[in-house]
């Protein structure tokens, strides 16, 4: 018997954890953090406490307490005693963070599957960020232990991967970070369709159309499919990637200065943001961590990026920092600083973060924009509705308008039921949704973290 067990995005956004099982072999679907994960025991500085692995985790039902699928920092500390691997490989639908985020925590020999435009971006993320998501080679603990490789291996659209008793086929989709995969699943007991993230109303439908073609065609006995959008209200505008450009495009004709804010991996959005500097004749003002993913995915051909320090549309910003990290270095010289962008305020898009907002201070910029392409505050988010009135307060201190402008990196309700209603599988399992209830179709399963649901 084949069955799949959802061990997290049950009633929730994000913390994807489907466990697929037939015949001895066990392999997850994503391994990912929910937004909400930690918001019932942490907050702000009361942390989980790294020292102690899955510690904390398992003490409050964090994670699942299974035996053979952590390495041994992870469960040193706890009372699960570490062994051999007893899961066979694990499949990553795309490079997000509610995704891919507790992959750190398992054995380093489980496999770790995943796209090759999704490796590139994260061994950028790896250089440039904080924490380390996997190891290619050799790593080292702060205690000065070594952290054996993981076994990465990567994969394109279309190819046949066999584990065990299990053949996963993955399927590209649109999604906002490139690289984004759903999966059609054939176990003994018949086919599991699993869309990750999904969208139609990107720059690529027809991939997610790929995926929904070679879905039906498997007859799936059941549809593992995201709901984020699926809500007794829709409050967030609905706008088309095509659409961010056109009004993105009539901010920035109409006023002098003009900063954007979008999500660091949306390159979409990030060749949105660049199309409409060409044709405004402005240069788009970036990251350091931009430019350096913009050079990690170089060679990807499909994805055609332009390039940092070579294309006359782009400038690269820095901060003025005391220290410089080593990733940064190599490209200082070739960066335009804050009294550039001062004196050419009114020629330029500046892409900005959240984090990054007192550089204002030091440009002092006329009135102008903030194209502010990313999700609006949640309401059952403090922390984010907090973050929205200090970006407000920011933006009227120097007299800035702020335009909600984001093209959502998931299909809508009405399009998450035709996807279903096209695929037509046998059973329908929610997940990544805050309101599973609302999926009454007759064959639609009520989930439950933890419990399996026959295949």
């Amino acid at each position: 018997m084949s069955s799949i067990t959802c061990y997290g995005g049950v009633g929730e956004i994000g913390g994807n954890k489907v466990l697929v099982e037939d015949s001895g072999t066990r392999i997850f679907l994503d391994f990912g953090q929910s937004f909400t994960h930690l918001d019932d025991y942490f907050v702000e500085y009361l942390q989980p406490r790294l020292r102690f692995g899955l510690r904390d985790y398992f003490a409050l039902d964090l994670m699942p307490k299974l035996k053979g699928l952590y390495n041994s920092w992870a469960v040193d500390k706890t009372d699960i005693d570490h062994c051999g691997p007893q899961y066979h490989a694990v499949f990553l639908s795309h490079p997000h963070y509610d995704h891919i985020a507790h992959i750190r925590y398992l054995d380093q020999r489980i496999p770790i599957y995943m796209g090759e435009t999704a490796r590139t971006i994260l061994r950028s993320v790896n250089d440039t960020g904080r924490a380390q998501w996997f190891y290619e080679k050799d790593g080292v603990a702060r205690d000065g232990s070594v952290i054996p490789a993981n076994d990465v291996r990567i994969f394109r659209t279309g190819e046949s991967i066999d584990t065990g008793s299990i053949e996963v086929l993955p399927v590209h989709v649109d999604h906002s970070v490139p690289g984004a995969y759903g999966f059609v699943v054939n176990t003994g007991s018949g086919a599991v369709a699993y869309t990750g993230d999904i969208r139609r109303h990107g720059n690529r439908p027809e991939m997610t159309r790929d995926f929904i073609d070679r879905a039906k065609q498997a007859g799936p006995k059941v549809l593992v499919v995201e709901g984020t959008r699926v809500a007794p209200e829709e409050k967030r505008k609905d706008f088309s990637e095509a659409e961010v450009h056109e009004k993105g495009k009539e901010i920035v004709e109409s006023n002098g200065f003009v900063m954007a804010m979008r999500y660091p991996k949306d390159l979409d959005r990030f060749r949105t943001f660049y199309q409409i500097a060409k044709e405004t004749g402005r240069k788009l003002v970036i990251s350091l961590k931009t430019a350096h993913m913009l050079q990690a995915l170089r060679e990807d051909k499909a994805l055609a990026l332009p390039q940092p320090f070579e294309d006359s549309s782009l400038e690269v910003y820095k901060r003025e920092m005391k220290v410089y990290k080593v990733w940064e270095v190599p490209m200082l010289d070739k960066c335009v600083d804050y009294k550039w962008v001062k004196q050419n305020q009114d020629s330029i898009i500046w892409e900005q973060d959240f984090y990054t907002l007192t550089e204002l201070i030091d440009v002092k910029p006329g009135k102008g924009a903030c194209i502010h392409s990313m999700s609006e505050p949640f309401e059952e988010d403090p922390m984010s509705q907090l973050q929205d009135e200090i970006l407000q307060n920011w933006l009227g201190r120097f007299g800035i308008g702020h335009h909600q402008l984001h093209a959502s990196g998931h299909a809508s309700m009405d399009e998450i039921f035709e996807i279903v209603e096209e695929i037509g599988a046998d059973k329908v399992v929610p997940v990544h949704t805050q309101h599973p209830e609302l999926f009454t179709m007759e064959n639609a399963v009520k989930t439950e973290a933890g419990k399996p649901i026959e295949v």
